[in-house]
């Protein structure tokens, strides 16, 4: 917004090159390597726009918006596949009843916050911010992953594991659509 002309074709290819650079450094191996390049760079140059309230000034920072560690979207998108994979890895329809409680602090803040979801694609809407469901879904990301280093989720008692897939199911969920 400084004055300097740059057009989103230009950004657009210009992130996926630089993911394209990521993958082949950290994952070389990746099947559709060009696809996933493209969703996550396109991905990454839309978030980063939506993440920014639009009253304020904005400054693209291309190492920011293609980061996979940081408040991204290739973040959001690497958490989101995180979840898929360990709900492939359980081989089986998560349940729909719970019937261990979820006791342990990670486990009601992932809960409360996905609870939220609701209230702030309302509140987003509502006000035209779409920064405030991107915060959101950073937020999601953060508590998730708290959650994730801190409890063991396959391989747990039957129960416990059950209600664990369960809060993992409903954090991709939560995630996909957000991001849709």
């Amino acid at each position: 917004r400084k004055g300097n002309v740059i057009f989103l074709e230009d950004v657009l290819v210009k992130a996926i090159e630089m993911v394209k650079e990521v993958i082949e450094t950290k994952n070389p191996e990746l099947e559709n390597k060009g696809l996933v390049a493209k969703q996550v760079g396109v991905g990454a140059v839309i978030f980063n726009d939506l993440i920014n309230d639009r009253v304020k000034n904005v400054d693209f920072d291309w190492e920011r918006a293609v980061n996979f560690e940081g408040d991204s979207g290739p973040y959001v998108q690497y958490c989101q596949v995180r979840c898929r994979s360990i709900l492939k890895k359980y081989g089986k329809a998560p349940s729909a009843n719970i019937v261990q409680p979820l006791t342990s602090c990670e486990e009601r803040e992932l809960v409360k916050i996905l609870l939220a979801y609701d209230q702030t694609l309302v509140a987003a809407v509502k006000s035209f911010k779409p920064h405030i469901l991107a915060t959101y879904l950073l937020d999601v990301c953060r508590t998730f992953n708290h959650f994730y280093h801190k409890h063991r989720i396959l391989g747990e008692e039957k129960e416990v594991e059950s209600a664990r897939v369960s809060l993992v199911h409903a954090t991709q969920i939560v995630l996909e659509k957000g991001l849709g």
